[in-house]
């Protein structure tokens, strides 16, 4: 077997362009999960920062609505 000789020099080097839609699809994926998971994280801070607050008037509105037919 004879081995082939590169020419090296010789020419112009082409460059295949990138496929663009598929680099825009996956982008767009990106940002959309990325907003959701925004999203939930937003969520779930204002549920967690006001959940007790929001525990303890349901509470006394339930304790209320029991006690005073009770009473009276």
């Amino acid at each position: 077997m004879a081995e082939k000789e590169y020419e090296y020099g010789k020419g112009v080097p082409m460059v295949v362009t990138p496929s663009m839609a598929a680099i825009e699809s996956m982008i767009e994926d990106l940002r959309y999960r990325g907003q959701l998971i925004a999203r939930n994280q937003k969520l779930e801070s204002g549920v967690g920062s006001t959940g007790v607050i929001g525990f303890i008037i349901g509470f006394f509105i339930v304790m209320m609505m029991v006690l005073v037919p009770v009473l009276r």
